[in-house]
Protein backbone atom coordinates (compact mmCIF):
# COMPACT_ATOMS: atom_id res chain seq x y z
CA UNK A 1 0.00 0.00 0.00
CA UNK A 2 1.24 3.46 -0.88
CA UNK A 3 1.73 5.86 2.00
CA UNK A 4 1.22 9.59 1.78
CA UNK A 5 1.15 12.42 4.23
CA UNK A 6 -2.50 13.34 4.73
CA UNK A 7 -2.12 16.42 6.89
CA UNK A 8 -5.04 18.63 5.72
CA UNK A 9 -2.78 21.65 5.76
CA UNK A 10 -0.01 20.00 3.73
CA UNK A 11 1.21 22.90 1.51
CA UNK A 12 2.05 20.92 -1.62
CA UNK A 13 -1.39 19.42 -1.94
CA UNK A 14 -3.17 22.62 -0.97
CA UNK A 15 -1.34 24.72 -3.57
CA UNK A 16 -2.20 22.16 -6.23
CA UNK A 17 -5.88 22.48 -5.38
CA UNK A 18 -5.92 26.25 -5.67
CA UNK A 19 -5.34 26.03 -9.41
CA UNK A 20 -8.72 24.37 -9.91
CA UNK A 21 -10.78 24.50 -6.77
CA UNK A 22 -11.81 28.00 -5.87
CA UNK A 23 -11.80 29.87 -9.16
CA UNK A 24 -14.70 28.27 -10.97
CA UNK A 25 -12.42 25.93 -12.87
CA UNK A 26 -13.22 22.39 -13.95
CA UNK A 27 -11.59 20.14 -11.36
CA UNK A 28 -8.80 17.95 -12.71
CA UNK A 29 -9.71 15.10 -14.97
CA UNK A 30 -8.32 11.70 -15.79
CA UNK A 31 -8.36 8.67 -18.08
CA UNK A 32 -9.03 5.22 -16.86
CA UNK A 33 -8.73 1.53 -17.31
CA UNK A 34 -12.04 -0.28 -17.62
CA UNK A 35 -13.59 -3.73 -17.54
CA UNK A 36 -12.62 -6.24 -20.22
CA UNK A 37 -15.63 -5.48 -22.42
CA UNK A 38 -15.26 -1.74 -23.00
CA UNK A 39 -18.54 -0.01 -23.84
CA UNK A 40 -17.47 2.81 -26.09
CA UNK A 41 -18.10 3.91 -29.63
CA UNK A 42 -16.65 6.63 -31.79
CA UNK A 43 -18.96 8.83 -33.78
CA UNK A 44 -18.52 8.61 -37.55
CA UNK A 45 -16.73 11.60 -39.04
CA UNK A 46 -18.82 14.26 -40.71
CA UNK A 47 -18.12 17.61 -42.30
CA UNK A 48 -16.43 19.77 -39.64
CA UNK A 49 -17.94 23.15 -38.84
CA UNK A 50 -15.85 26.21 -39.64
CA UNK A 51 -15.32 29.55 -37.90
CA UNK A 52 -15.65 28.07 -34.43
CA UNK A 53 -13.45 27.91 -31.33
CA UNK A 54 -14.82 24.38 -30.84
CA UNK A 55 -12.91 22.32 -33.37
CA UNK A 56 -14.19 18.82 -32.64
CA UNK A 57 -16.85 17.34 -34.90
CA UNK A 58 -20.10 17.10 -32.90
CA UNK A 59 -21.54 13.64 -32.38
CA UNK A 60 -25.10 12.92 -33.55
CA UNK A 61 -28.10 12.00 -31.41
CA UNK A 62 -27.52 8.43 -30.25
CA UNK A 63 -29.62 5.57 -28.93
CA UNK A 64 -26.98 2.83 -28.80
CA UNK A 65 -25.95 1.04 -25.61
CA UNK A 66 -22.56 2.74 -25.59
CA UNK A 67 -20.69 5.94 -24.80
CA UNK A 68 -20.01 7.87 -27.99
CA UNK A 69 -17.28 10.51 -28.41
CA UNK A 70 -15.98 12.48 -31.42
CA UNK A 71 -13.55 11.13 -33.98
CA UNK A 72 -10.00 11.39 -32.65
CA UNK A 73 -10.93 10.68 -29.01
CA UNK A 74 -10.70 7.64 -26.76
CA UNK A 75 -12.95 6.71 -23.87
CA UNK A 76 -12.38 4.24 -21.03
CA UNK A 77 -14.29 3.22 -17.92
CA UNK A 78 -13.08 3.84 -14.36
CA UNK A 79 -14.54 3.20 -10.89
CA UNK A 80 -17.84 1.53 -11.83
CA UNK A 81 -20.33 0.66 -9.11
CA UNK A 82 -18.90 -2.19 -7.01
CA UNK A 83 -15.26 -1.76 -7.98
CA UNK A 84 -12.90 -2.48 -5.04
CA UNK A 85 -11.46 0.50 -3.18
CA UNK A 86 -8.67 -1.43 -1.44
CA UNK A 87 -6.64 -4.66 -1.66
CA UNK A 88 -9.02 -6.51 0.67
CA UNK A 89 -12.20 -5.31 -1.00
CA UNK A 90 -14.33 -8.11 -2.47
CA UNK A 91 -14.90 -8.29 -6.20
CA UNK A 92 -18.28 -7.07 -7.40
CA UNK A 93 -20.79 -9.82 -8.14
CA UNK A 94 -22.71 -9.38 -11.42
CA UNK A 95 -25.79 -11.08 -9.95
CA UNK A 96 -25.99 -8.30 -7.29
CA UNK A 97 -25.44 -10.80 -4.47
CA UNK A 98 -22.93 -8.51 -2.71
CA UNK A 99 -23.74 -7.92 0.96
CA UNK A 100 -23.89 -4.60 2.76
CA UNK A 101 -20.50 -5.37 4.33
CA UNK A 102 -19.02 -5.84 0.85
CA UNK A 103 -20.62 -2.64 -0.45
CA UNK A 104 -18.87 -0.61 2.25
CA UNK A 105 -15.53 -1.63 0.71
CA UNK A 106 -16.60 -1.00 -2.88
CA UNK A 107 -17.35 2.06 -5.02
CA UNK A 108 -20.93 3.16 -4.44
CA UNK A 109 -23.72 3.31 -6.99
CA UNK A 110 -25.66 6.12 -8.64
CA UNK A 111 -22.61 8.28 -9.47
CA UNK A 112 -23.54 11.97 -9.23
CA UNK A 113 -20.74 14.52 -8.95
CA UNK A 114 -17.06 13.96 -9.67
CA UNK A 115 -14.00 15.99 -8.71
CA UNK A 116 -10.35 15.31 -9.50
CA UNK A 117 -7.90 16.78 -6.98
CA UNK A 118 -4.23 16.71 -8.07
CA UNK A 119 -1.70 15.42 -5.56
CA UNK A 120 1.02 17.76 -6.81
CA UNK A 121 1.15 21.33 -8.19
CA UNK A 122 3.65 20.20 -10.82
CA UNK A 123 3.07 18.30 -14.05
CA UNK A 124 2.79 15.17 -11.92
CA UNK A 125 -0.59 16.49 -10.79
CA UNK A 126 -1.90 15.59 -14.25
CA UNK A 127 -1.04 11.96 -13.56
CA UNK A 128 -1.79 11.42 -9.90
CA UNK A 129 -4.64 12.65 -7.72
CA UNK A 130 -7.75 11.91 -5.73
CA UNK A 131 -11.10 11.30 -7.33
CA UNK A 132 -14.11 12.20 -5.17
CA UNK A 133 -17.44 10.72 -6.29
CA UNK A 134 -20.89 11.35 -4.89
CA UNK A 135 -23.43 8.51 -4.96
CA UNK A 136 -26.85 10.06 -5.21
CA UNK A 137 -29.42 7.35 -5.82
CA UNK A 138 -29.76 3.57 -5.87
CA UNK A 139 -32.12 1.67 -8.17
CA UNK A 140 -33.45 -1.19 -5.98
CA UNK A 141 -34.31 -3.25 -9.08
CA UNK A 142 -30.64 -3.32 -10.10
CA UNK A 143 -29.07 -3.25 -6.63
CA UNK A 144 -30.69 -6.45 -5.32
CA UNK A 145 -30.92 -9.99 -6.70
CA UNK A 146 -34.70 -10.04 -6.18
CA UNK A 147 -35.21 -6.59 -7.69
CA UNK A 148 -35.77 -5.05 -4.28
CA UNK A 149 -39.03 -6.87 -3.65
CA UNK A 150 -38.17 -8.06 -0.12
CA UNK A 151 -38.20 -5.18 2.41
CA UNK A 152 -35.58 -6.73 4.69
CA UNK A 153 -33.08 -5.15 7.05
CA UNK A 154 -30.26 -6.47 4.84
CA UNK A 155 -31.76 -4.73 1.84
CA UNK A 156 -31.86 -1.42 3.74
CA UNK A 157 -28.28 -1.91 4.96
CA UNK A 158 -27.00 -2.54 1.44
CA UNK A 159 -28.77 0.52 0.05
CA UNK A 160 -27.29 2.70 2.76
CA UNK A 161 -23.83 1.21 2.20
CA UNK A 162 -24.08 1.93 -1.54
CA UNK A 163 -24.81 5.67 -1.22
CA UNK A 164 -22.82 8.67 0.00
CA UNK A 165 -19.27 9.39 -1.24
CA UNK A 166 -16.16 7.57 -2.44
CA UNK A 167 -12.65 9.01 -2.17
CA UNK A 168 -10.21 7.19 -4.46
CA UNK A 169 -6.50 7.57 -5.21
CA UNK A 170 -6.10 7.42 -9.00
CA UNK A 171 -2.97 7.32 -11.13
CA UNK A 172 -2.10 7.38 -14.81
CA UNK A 173 0.29 4.55 -15.62
CA UNK A 174 1.14 2.97 -18.98
CA UNK A 175 -1.50 5.09 -20.67
CA UNK A 176 -4.38 4.09 -18.35
CA UNK A 177 -5.89 5.56 -15.23
CA UNK A 178 -6.36 3.10 -12.39
CA UNK A 179 -7.57 3.20 -8.78
CA UNK A 180 -4.59 2.59 -6.47
CA UNK A 181 -4.66 1.14 -2.97
CA UNK A 182 -4.07 4.04 -0.60
CA UNK A 183 -4.77 5.06 2.98
CA UNK A 184 -6.79 7.98 1.61
CA UNK A 185 -9.34 5.69 -0.06
CA UNK A 186 -12.59 5.62 1.91
CA UNK A 187 -16.37 5.53 1.79
CA UNK A 188 -18.81 7.87 3.53
CA UNK A 189 -22.42 6.70 3.81
CA UNK A 190 -25.75 7.53 5.51
CA UNK A 191 -24.33 5.67 8.55
CA UNK A 192 -21.05 7.61 8.85
CA UNK A 193 -20.52 9.91 11.88
CA UNK A 194 -20.94 13.63 11.16
CA UNK A 195 -20.77 16.89 13.09
CA UNK A 196 -22.78 20.10 12.86
CA UNK A 197 -21.07 23.47 12.78
CA UNK A 198 -22.18 27.08 12.53
CA UNK A 199 -25.33 28.75 13.88
CA UNK A 200 -27.22 25.50 14.55
CA UNK A 201 -24.40 23.64 16.29
CA UNK A 202 -25.95 22.16 19.43
CA UNK A 203 -29.41 23.49 18.52
CA UNK A 204 -32.46 21.71 19.94
CA UNK A 205 -33.99 21.32 16.46
CA UNK A 206 -31.17 18.88 15.59
CA UNK A 207 -31.30 16.98 18.88
CA UNK A 208 -32.65 13.43 18.74
CA UNK A 209 -30.82 11.90 21.69
CA UNK A 210 -28.71 9.77 19.35
CA UNK A 211 -25.35 10.17 17.63
CA UNK A 212 -25.39 12.33 14.49
CA UNK A 213 -24.94 10.04 11.51
CA UNK A 214 -25.22 10.26 7.78
CA UNK A 215 -23.98 11.76 4.54
CA UNK A 216 -26.60 11.46 1.80
CA UNK A 217 -24.88 11.63 -1.55
CA UNK A 218 -26.35 14.12 -4.00
CA UNK A 219 -25.52 15.90 -7.22
CA UNK A 220 -24.22 19.21 -5.84
CA UNK A 221 -20.44 19.30 -5.48
CA UNK A 222 -17.68 21.89 -5.36
CA UNK A 223 -14.17 22.48 -4.01
CA UNK A 224 -13.23 25.34 -1.68
CA UNK A 225 -10.15 27.59 -2.06
CA UNK A 226 -8.66 25.79 0.96
CA UNK A 227 -9.00 22.39 -0.71
CA UNK A 228 -12.01 20.76 0.93
CA UNK A 229 -14.94 19.17 -0.91
CA UNK A 230 -18.57 20.27 -0.60
CA UNK A 231 -21.62 18.20 -1.42
CA UNK A 232 -25.35 18.79 -1.04
CA UNK A 233 -27.98 16.40 0.29
CA UNK A 234 -30.73 16.82 -2.30
CA UNK A 235 -32.01 13.26 -1.95
CA UNK A 236 -33.43 13.82 1.55
CA UNK A 237 -36.99 12.83 0.54
CA UNK A 238 -35.76 9.42 -0.68
CA UNK A 239 -34.53 8.51 2.79
CA UNK A 240 -37.55 9.33 4.96
CA UNK A 241 -41.06 7.93 5.30
CA UNK A 242 -43.49 6.45 7.80
CA UNK A 243 -46.15 3.78 8.10
CA UNK A 244 -47.90 5.67 10.90
CA UNK A 245 -51.32 6.60 9.50
CA UNK A 246 -51.70 9.30 12.15
CA UNK A 247 -48.72 11.31 10.86
CA UNK A 248 -49.50 14.37 8.77
CA UNK A 249 -47.02 16.50 6.87
CA UNK A 250 -46.94 20.25 7.41
CA UNK A 251 -45.69 23.09 5.17
CA UNK A 252 -42.11 22.58 6.39
CA UNK A 253 -42.06 18.89 5.45
CA UNK A 254 -43.84 19.48 2.15
CA UNK A 255 -41.35 22.17 1.15
CA UNK A 256 -38.59 19.55 1.35
CA UNK A 257 -40.59 16.80 -0.37
CA UNK A 258 -41.05 14.82 2.84
CA UNK A 259 -44.16 12.64 2.87
CA UNK A 260 -45.28 9.38 4.41
CA UNK A 261 -44.95 7.50 1.12
CA UNK A 262 -42.14 9.52 -0.50
CA UNK A 263 -39.31 7.21 0.56
CA UNK A 264 -37.58 5.45 -2.31
CA UNK A 265 -36.13 2.78 -0.03
CA UNK A 266 -38.24 2.11 3.06
CA UNK A 267 -35.38 2.50 5.55
CA UNK A 268 -37.82 3.69 8.21
CA UNK A 269 -39.11 0.13 8.66
CA UNK A 270 -35.73 -0.92 10.09
CA UNK A 271 -34.20 2.37 11.28
CA UNK A 272 -36.54 4.53 13.38
CA UNK A 273 -34.35 7.57 12.78
CA UNK A 274 -35.72 7.65 9.22
CA UNK A 275 -39.33 7.38 10.45
CA UNK A 276 -40.97 10.80 10.19
CA UNK A 277 -43.41 9.99 12.97
CA UNK A 278 -41.02 8.26 15.36
CA UNK A 279 -38.09 10.69 15.11
CA UNK A 280 -39.28 13.93 13.44
CA UNK A 281 -36.10 15.86 14.33
CA UNK A 282 -33.89 13.45 12.34
CA UNK A 283 -35.05 14.99 9.05
CA UNK A 284 -33.62 18.31 10.30
CA UNK A 285 -30.19 16.68 10.29
CA UNK A 286 -30.26 16.26 6.52
CA UNK A 287 -30.41 18.64 3.58
CA UNK A 288 -27.28 20.60 4.57
CA UNK A 289 -24.10 21.36 2.66
CA UNK A 290 -21.47 18.90 3.88
CA UNK A 291 -17.75 19.76 4.00
CA UNK A 292 -15.35 16.82 3.62
CA UNK A 293 -11.55 16.90 3.70
CA UNK A 294 -10.46 14.23 1.17
CA UNK A 295 -6.86 14.45 2.40
CA UNK A 296 -7.71 13.66 6.03
CA UNK A 297 -9.34 10.21 6.16
CA UNK A 298 -9.88 10.47 9.91
CA UNK A 299 -11.62 13.85 9.73
CA UNK A 300 -15.37 13.76 10.46
CA UNK A 301 -17.53 15.42 7.76
CA UNK A 302 -19.12 18.67 8.95
CA UNK A 303 -22.57 19.95 8.00
CA UNK A 304 -22.24 23.73 7.57
CA UNK A 305 -25.49 25.14 8.89
CA UNK A 306 -24.69 28.77 7.99
CA UNK A 307 -25.30 27.82 4.33
CA UNK A 308 -28.89 26.89 5.11
CA UNK A 309 -30.85 23.67 4.88
CA UNK A 310 -31.49 23.73 1.14
CA UNK A 311 -31.15 20.14 -0.07
CA UNK A 312 -28.93 21.78 -2.69
CA UNK A 313 -28.88 20.40 -6.25
CA UNK A 314 -25.91 22.52 -7.29
CA UNK A 315 -22.89 24.26 -5.80
CA UNK A 316 -19.91 26.30 -6.99
CA UNK A 317 -17.28 28.22 -5.03
CA UNK A 318 -15.34 31.32 -6.07
CA UNK A 319 -13.05 33.73 -4.25
CA UNK A 320 -13.86 37.45 -4.40
CA UNK A 321 -11.88 40.18 -2.61
CA UNK A 322 -10.60 37.57 -0.19
CA UNK A 323 -14.06 36.28 0.68
CA UNK A 324 -15.28 32.83 -0.28
CA UNK A 325 -18.57 32.93 -2.18
CA UNK A 326 -20.67 29.80 -2.54
CA UNK A 327 -23.37 29.69 -5.22
CA UNK A 328 -26.11 27.13 -4.49
CA UNK A 329 -29.35 25.98 -6.06
CA UNK A 330 -32.25 23.87 -4.86
CA UNK A 331 -35.40 22.73 -6.66
CA UNK A 332 -36.72 26.27 -7.11
CA UNK A 333 -34.27 29.01 -6.08
CA UNK A 334 -30.75 30.36 -6.54
CA UNK A 335 -28.69 31.25 -3.48
CA UNK A 336 -25.37 32.85 -2.61
CA UNK A 337 -23.41 32.56 0.64
CA UNK A 338 -20.68 35.13 1.33
CA UNK A 339 -18.21 34.59 4.17
CA UNK A 340 -18.25 37.25 6.85
CA UNK A 341 -14.52 37.92 6.59
CA UNK A 342 -11.75 37.01 4.12
CA UNK A 343 -11.44 33.27 4.38
CA UNK A 344 -7.72 33.30 5.20
CA UNK A 345 -8.49 35.26 8.38
CA UNK A 346 -10.92 32.56 9.52
CA UNK A 347 -9.39 29.31 8.34
CA UNK A 348 -7.49 27.30 10.95
CA UNK A 349 -7.33 23.76 12.24
CA UNK A 350 -10.72 23.95 13.97
CA UNK A 351 -12.70 26.67 12.16
CA UNK A 352 -14.13 26.71 8.65
CA UNK A 353 -14.78 30.02 6.84
CA UNK A 354 -18.21 28.57 6.01
CA UNK A 355 -19.41 28.92 9.61
CA UNK A 356 -19.51 32.72 9.43
CA UNK A 357 -21.33 34.70 6.76
CA UNK A 358 -24.65 35.58 5.11
CA UNK A 359 -26.95 33.50 2.92
CA UNK A 360 -28.87 35.30 0.14
CA UNK A 361 -31.62 34.29 -2.30
CA UNK A 362 -31.91 35.67 -5.84
CA UNK A 363 -34.74 37.74 -7.30
CA UNK A 364 -34.51 37.96 -11.08
CA UNK A 365 -36.52 40.79 -12.62
CA UNK A 366 -37.92 40.75 -16.16
CA UNK A 367 -35.75 43.69 -17.21
CA UNK A 368 -32.58 41.62 -16.91
CA UNK A 369 -31.50 42.89 -13.51
CA UNK A 370 -31.51 40.98 -10.27
CA UNK A 371 -31.04 41.38 -6.53
CA UNK A 372 -29.51 39.16 -3.86
CA UNK A 373 -31.82 39.33 -0.84
CA UNK A 374 -30.18 38.53 2.53
CA UNK A 375 -31.96 35.77 4.45
CA UNK A 376 -31.57 37.49 7.80
CA UNK A 377 -34.14 37.27 10.56
CA UNK A 378 -35.93 40.54 11.28
CA UNK A 379 -36.02 41.71 7.67
CA UNK A 380 -39.26 41.97 5.70
CA UNK A 381 -40.88 38.58 5.32
CA UNK A 382 -38.59 36.96 7.89
CA UNK A 383 -39.92 38.46 11.08
CA UNK A 384 -43.29 37.03 12.13
CA UNK A 385 -43.10 33.60 10.49
CA UNK A 386 -39.62 32.70 11.82
CA UNK A 387 -38.53 32.51 15.45
CA UNK A 388 -34.90 33.51 14.98
CA UNK A 389 -31.96 33.23 12.57
CA UNK A 390 -31.54 29.52 13.32
CA UNK A 391 -35.15 28.98 12.21
CA UNK A 392 -34.49 30.91 9.00
CA UNK A 393 -31.56 28.65 8.16
CA UNK A 394 -33.41 25.49 9.18
CA UNK A 395 -36.29 26.41 6.84
CA UNK A 396 -34.20 28.20 4.23
CA UNK A 397 -36.46 27.19 1.33
CA UNK A 398 -39.44 28.75 3.08
CA UNK A 399 -37.35 31.82 3.88
CA UNK A 400 -36.54 32.28 0.20
CA UNK A 401 -40.24 32.02 -0.60
CA UNK A 402 -41.05 34.60 2.08
CA UNK A 403 -38.69 37.29 0.73
CA UNK A 404 -39.94 36.94 -2.85
CA UNK A 405 -37.04 35.05 -4.40
CA UNK A 406 -37.67 34.06 -8.02
CA UNK A 407 -39.12 30.60 -8.48
CA UNK A 408 -37.28 28.62 -11.17
CA UNK A 409 -37.92 25.10 -12.46
CA UNK A 410 -35.17 22.83 -11.14
CA UNK A 411 -32.04 24.97 -11.44
CA UNK A 412 -28.92 22.78 -11.44
CA UNK A 413 -25.22 23.06 -10.74
CA UNK A 414 -23.75 26.52 -11.50
CA UNK A 415 -20.23 27.31 -12.72
CA UNK A 416 -18.10 30.46 -12.72
CA UNK A 417 -15.97 31.55 -15.70
CA UNK A 418 -12.36 31.84 -14.47
CA UNK A 419 -11.62 35.05 -16.41
CA UNK A 420 -14.87 36.99 -16.85
CA UNK A 421 -16.49 35.93 -13.57
CA UNK A 422 -19.76 35.25 -15.37
CA UNK A 423 -21.89 32.65 -13.59
CA UNK A 424 -23.76 30.02 -15.65
CA UNK A 425 -26.59 27.89 -14.32
CA UNK A 426 -28.98 25.46 -16.04
CA UNK A 427 -32.74 25.42 -15.52
CA UNK A 428 -33.58 21.85 -16.38
CA UNK A 429 -37.38 21.95 -16.46
CA UNK A 430 -38.14 25.30 -18.11
CA UNK A 431 -40.26 25.57 -21.26
CA UNK A 432 -38.93 23.82 -24.35
CA UNK A 433 -36.83 21.28 -22.48
CA UNK A 434 -34.60 23.56 -20.44
CA UNK A 435 -32.18 26.45 -20.82
CA UNK A 436 -28.94 27.86 -19.41
CA UNK A 437 -28.96 31.22 -17.62
CA UNK A 438 -25.98 33.48 -17.01
CA UNK A 439 -25.36 36.51 -14.87
CA UNK A 440 -22.63 38.97 -13.93
CA UNK A 441 -22.36 40.56 -10.51
CA UNK A 442 -22.29 44.30 -9.89
CA UNK A 443 -18.82 45.83 -10.32
CA UNK A 444 -17.51 42.32 -10.99
CA UNK A 445 -17.71 41.55 -7.26
CA UNK A 446 -19.24 38.17 -6.41
CA UNK A 447 -20.24 39.61 -3.07
CA UNK A 448 -22.35 42.35 -4.67
CA UNK A 449 -26.06 42.82 -3.98
CA UNK A 450 -27.09 43.32 -7.61
CA UNK A 451 -26.59 41.43 -10.86
CA UNK A 452 -27.37 41.52 -14.57
CA UNK A 453 -28.79 38.30 -16.01
CA UNK A 454 -29.77 36.83 -19.37
CA UNK A 455 -30.58 33.56 -21.12
CA UNK A 456 -27.33 32.11 -22.43
CA UNK A 457 -28.55 29.04 -24.31
CA UNK A 458 -31.76 27.24 -25.18
CA UNK A 459 -32.03 23.88 -26.96
CA UNK A 460 -32.47 23.80 -30.71
CA UNK A 461 -35.68 22.30 -32.01
CA UNK A 462 -36.35 19.66 -34.66
CA UNK A 463 -32.84 18.87 -35.84
CA UNK A 464 -29.28 19.96 -35.23
CA UNK A 465 -29.46 22.10 -38.36
CA UNK A 466 -31.33 24.72 -36.33
CA UNK A 467 -29.11 24.49 -33.26
CA UNK A 468 -27.91 21.57 -31.17
CA UNK A 469 -30.88 19.59 -29.88
CA UNK A 470 -30.67 18.85 -26.16
CA UNK A 471 -32.99 18.58 -23.22
CA UNK A 472 -33.07 19.04 -19.46
CA UNK A 473 -29.59 20.53 -18.82
CA UNK A 474 -28.60 19.49 -15.30
CA UNK A 475 -25.23 21.05 -14.53
CA UNK A 476 -22.59 23.37 -15.95
CA UNK A 477 -18.84 22.99 -15.47
CA UNK A 478 -16.29 25.56 -16.59
CA UNK A 479 -12.74 24.70 -17.60
CA UNK A 480 -9.66 26.79 -16.92
CA UNK A 481 -9.78 27.86 -20.58
CA UNK A 482 -13.37 29.07 -20.20
CA UNK A 483 -15.22 26.44 -22.23
CA UNK A 484 -18.48 25.27 -20.70
CA UNK A 485 -19.48 21.64 -20.25
CA UNK A 486 -23.23 21.11 -19.92
CA UNK A 487 -24.62 17.77 -18.72
CA UNK A 488 -28.14 16.58 -19.54
CA UNK A 489 -30.70 14.11 -18.24
CA UNK A 490 -33.34 13.37 -20.89
CA UNK A 491 -35.56 11.67 -18.32
CA UNK A 492 -36.39 15.19 -17.12
CA UNK A 493 -38.10 16.02 -20.42
CA UNK A 494 -41.83 15.55 -19.82
CA UNK A 495 -43.02 15.31 -23.42
CA UNK A 496 -42.48 11.72 -24.60
CA UNK A 497 -42.16 12.59 -28.29
CA UNK A 498 -39.58 15.27 -27.53
CA UNK A 499 -37.71 12.89 -25.26
CA UNK A 500 -37.59 10.26 -28.01
CA UNK A 501 -36.21 12.85 -30.43
CA UNK A 502 -33.33 13.62 -28.05
CA UNK A 503 -32.01 10.05 -27.85
CA UNK A 504 -29.75 9.28 -24.91
CA UNK A 505 -28.49 11.83 -22.39
CA UNK A 506 -25.49 13.83 -23.55
CA UNK A 507 -22.57 16.04 -22.57
CA UNK A 508 -22.41 19.33 -24.47
CA UNK A 509 -19.55 21.77 -24.95
CA UNK A 510 -20.28 25.48 -25.34
CA UNK A 511 -18.29 28.54 -26.34
CA UNK A 512 -19.23 31.35 -23.90
CA UNK A 513 -18.15 34.04 -26.39
CA UNK A 514 -20.31 32.93 -29.32
CA UNK A 515 -22.98 30.89 -27.55
CA UNK A 516 -22.32 27.93 -29.85
CA UNK A 517 -23.20 24.55 -28.34
CA UNK A 518 -22.00 21.19 -29.68
CA UNK A 519 -22.79 17.67 -28.56
CA UNK A 520 -19.54 16.09 -27.37
CA UNK A 521 -20.57 12.78 -25.76
CA UNK A 522 -23.63 10.58 -25.50
CA UNK A 523 -24.31 7.96 -22.84
CA UNK A 524 -26.09 4.60 -22.78
CA UNK A 525 -29.90 4.29 -22.52
CA UNK A 526 -31.55 5.20 -19.23
CA UNK A 527 -28.56 7.19 -17.93
CA UNK A 528 -28.02 10.79 -16.95
CA UNK A 529 -24.70 12.54 -17.55
CA UNK A 530 -24.19 14.24 -14.20
CA UNK A 531 -20.64 15.38 -13.46
CA UNK A 532 -17.49 16.61 -15.17
CA UNK A 533 -13.95 17.25 -13.97
CA UNK A 534 -10.54 17.57 -15.64
CA UNK A 535 -6.81 17.37 -15.08
CA UNK A 536 -5.13 20.80 -14.69
CA UNK A 537 -3.74 20.57 -18.25
CA UNK A 538 -7.24 19.74 -19.58
CA UNK A 539 -5.77 16.67 -21.24
CA UNK A 540 -8.26 14.30 -19.68
CA UNK A 541 -11.93 14.60 -18.86
CA UNK A 542 -13.73 12.66 -16.11
CA UNK A 543 -17.46 12.28 -16.75
CA UNK A 544 -19.97 10.48 -14.51
CA UNK A 545 -22.59 8.25 -16.14
CA UNK A 546 -25.44 7.97 -13.64
CA UNK A 547 -27.96 5.14 -13.58
CA UNK A 548 -27.60 3.44 -17.00
CA UNK A 549 -30.31 0.88 -17.63
CA UNK A 550 -32.91 2.60 -15.44
CA UNK A 551 -36.47 3.07 -16.65
CA UNK A 552 -37.41 6.38 -18.25
CA UNK A 553 -40.87 7.90 -17.73
CA UNK A 554 -43.66 5.96 -19.48
CA UNK A 555 -41.22 3.20 -20.51
CA UNK A 556 -40.79 -0.37 -19.34
CA UNK A 557 -37.66 -0.75 -17.28
CA UNK A 558 -35.42 -3.46 -15.88
CA UNK A 559 -36.81 -6.29 -13.77
CA UNK A 560 -35.30 -8.85 -11.41
CA UNK A 561 -35.66 -11.42 -14.18
CA UNK A 562 -34.15 -9.14 -16.84
CA UNK A 563 -31.98 -6.38 -15.30
CA UNK A 564 -30.48 -5.83 -18.76
CA UNK A 565 -33.78 -4.85 -20.42
CA UNK A 566 -32.71 -1.22 -20.99
CA UNK A 567 -28.90 -1.37 -20.93
CA UNK A 568 -26.02 -3.70 -20.07
CA UNK A 569 -23.29 -1.06 -20.14
CA UNK A 570 -20.39 -1.06 -19.38
CA UNK A 571 -19.55 -4.74 -18.82
CA UNK A 572 -22.03 -6.43 -21.20
CA UNK A 573 -21.91 -9.53 -19.04
CA UNK A 574 -24.79 -11.81 -20.16
CA UNK A 575 -25.39 -12.62 -16.49
CA UNK A 576 -24.78 -9.10 -15.18
CA UNK A 577 -26.46 -5.72 -15.07
CA UNK A 578 -25.72 -2.06 -15.92
CA UNK A 579 -23.49 -0.03 -13.61
CA UNK A 580 -22.95 3.66 -12.97
CA UNK A 581 -19.35 4.59 -13.70
CA UNK A 582 -16.85 7.31 -14.55
CA UNK A 583 -15.70 7.53 -18.15
CA UNK A 584 -12.36 9.08 -19.00
CA UNK A 585 -12.05 10.90 -22.30
CA UNK A 586 -8.83 12.04 -23.98
CA UNK A 587 -7.58 13.06 -27.40
CA UNK A 588 -5.53 10.52 -29.26
CA UNK A 589 -2.93 13.19 -30.03
CA UNK A 590 -2.65 14.25 -26.37
CA UNK A 591 -4.18 17.72 -26.83
CA UNK A 592 -6.77 19.55 -24.78
CA UNK A 593 -10.13 17.84 -24.64
CA UNK A 594 -12.86 19.73 -26.51
CA UNK A 595 -10.62 21.75 -28.79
Amino acid sequence: MAHHIHDPAHPTRRRALLTTAGLGALGACALTGGPPALAAATAPPSAPLTGSRLTFTPVPVAREDAVTVPEGYTVRVLAPWGAPIGPRSPRWRPDAADTAAAALRQVGTGHGGVQYLPLSPSHEGNRSGLLVLTHATADPVLLHTDGGQSPTAERAAKEMASLGLSVLRVELSDGRWRVRADELNRRLTPSSPVTFAGPLEGHAALETGAEALGVLGGFAHAVTPWGTFLTGEDTIADAFGTDDERWRSGPEQERYGLAADASAYGWHAHHPRFDLAATPEEAHRFGWTVEVDPFAPDAVPAKRTALGRLAARGAAVVESRGHAVVYLSDDTHLYKFVTGRPWREIRNATTSPLDEGTLHAARLDSNGTGTWIPLVHGRDGLRAAFRDQADVLLRAREAADAVGATTLRRPGRPAVHPETGTVYCPESASRGGGRVLSWTEGAGDHGAAIMSWREFARPGQGSDAGGTVFGSPDSVHCGVDGRLWITTDVAGVVDRDHRAQLGNSALLCADPETGEVRRFLTGPPGCAITGVSATPDQGTLFVTVHGPGSAEPDDDGPTAEDPRAVSNWPGFDPRGRPRSAVVIVSRRDGGRVGT
